[in-house]
Parts: C-alpha cells; structure tokens; sequence
C-alpha cells in the first residue's frame, strides 16, 4: 500500500514536470521577416483588444499604437488575461494598478521590427492618513471624527505613482504577436 502511494506519487510530479517547459524569452524590439507594417500593426491592435486594452486614438498613429491606462486583474478575475503572475494578481488585488501599452512598428528592409513597452502604475492617496496620534485613536470612536469631517470637505487627491516596466506583459504580447504572424507551414 505504502509503495503504491509513493509509485503513484512519483508518477504525478513526473506527469507534472513533463508539462513544464522552459519560458522561450523574446527580443524587444522583436524583427518580424517578410511580414510588412501595416499586417504588424493590424494584428497588434487586435491582439491588444482582446486582452481587453482600449487603444487611445489621439495618442495612436501610423505605426504607433498607445493605450488607455487598463486596471489590473484582482486575484477574482480569473478569467482577465493582462496580470500575469501570481506576485502581480496579489498586488492587484491589494492596491489599484493599472497598466498601459505602447506599441511601436518600425519598417526595415527584410520586414518590420515591433518593440512593446508596458508601464505600470499604482493610485495612491497622499496624506490622507491621521496627521496625529488622537486623530488615530478617534478612527476607532463611534462618532464622527475630524478626520471624517476633513474627508467630506476636502476632495481626496489620488493620483497614479510609475512602478516600472511590467517585462512578463511585455513578453507575453510579443509572444502572442509572433504565434499570429508565423506563417502557415506550406500543404503537402
């Protein structure tokens, strides 16, 4: 009984880690051959929409693509494909972050050449906090405190703090990119 358990142990983790495979880590900017800008960005605007980025046309041009600001994915939302990562859904499911794509599609002479930024940010509420000791102990008092009062007088100014680069989102879209834009292996 004891060795089966353990045979069938072992079988699991070999089953499991025969499904791993090492994460293949792309150029950015990526070189495209033989595929023209206009098919790149094509493809890159849809592969944006459907991770559910809204693209910002006023900021969008002719072989640059921007996005509006999209707040990360809770640790609920399973379902939302743009944070990737365990440590990145528990950050977004503690503080407000959001993330904004910049696509740039270069022409070159054998192809094209695409280079994603992600940028991320987190809202933040400076000094909203008690400005004194008494102030913390009345957060706990069943009347309303000073800092109540303050909170409905004065308008809370949040504002979005950069993080830096978000490199798993980034690989992730040109990982997607390259997938579309491969092309068919020829019929037999």
């Amino acid at each position: 009984m004891k060795w089966a358990m353990m045979a069938a142990l072992a079988a699991a983790v070999a089953a499991a880690g025969a499904g791993c495979k090492e994460a293949v880590r792309l150029e950015n900017p990526l070189a495209l051959r033989g595929i023209d800008a206009d098919t790149v960005e094509s493809v890159a605007r849809r592969v944006l929409e459907e991770l559910r980025f809204e693209i910002e046309y006023p900021e969008a041009s002719e072989g640059r693509i921007a996005t509006r600001g999209l707040t990360g994915a809770s640790w609920f939302e399973f379902w939302r494909e743009d944070t990737l990562g365990t440590d990145q859904r528990i950050e977004s499911s503690l503080h407000t972050t959001r993330r904004r794509v910049t696509v740039a599609i270069t022409p070159v002479a054998a192809g094209s050449e695409i280079f994603v930024q992600v940028t991320k940010e987190r809202l933040t509420a400076p000094n909203q906090g008690p400005e004194s000791i008494g102030e913390a102990y009345s957060l706990y008092d069943f009347q309303i405190s000073k800092m109540y009062e303050r909170d409905e007088i004065e308008p809370t100014r949040y504002k979005w703090v950069g993080v830096g680069r978000d490199d798993l989102l980034e690989q992730e879209i040109l990982a997607r990119l390259e997938r579309r834009l491969q092309p068919l292996p020829p019929e037999p």
